[in-house]
């Protein structure tokens, strides 16, 4: 590599966007990062601007992840008798509500 020429590094999965371990989306994310990576790189032959566009198509579906384990963890926080009580009614919706986005293709 000349002087011309700057190293790059792309952070990915944890490294990147580390998330509260109750969905266990670590590996998840990191191969969603290679694939929207590869898609990245493979349709364009200048690379210099391949790290902003893989940031804004990362981010919104990380940013989901790292929301809804935050709000997972915390009701592991709550005493036995109300999880017990609430989860059971708000749960399934919650359930819904958190995985919907995730079901739309990681790469658009």
């Amino acid at each position: 590599m000349d002087a011309s020429e700057a190293a790059r590094v792309v952070l990915a999965g944890d490294a990147a966007h580390a998330t509260a371990p109750v969905w266990a989306q670590g590996a998840a994310l990191t191969l969603e990062d290679a694939l929207v990576l590869a898609d990245l790189l493979a349709g364009r032959s200048d690379w210099s601007e391949v790290g902003a566009a893989y940031e804004t198509r990362r981010r919104p579906r990380v940013a989901h992840v790292q929301a809804m384990t935050d709000r997972m963890s915390r009701s592991g926080a709550l005493p036995g008798w109300a999880r017990r009580l609430l989860l059971p009614v708000i749960g399934p919706r919650s359930y819904r509500a958190t995985y919907a986005p995730l079901r739309e293709p990681v790469i658009a």
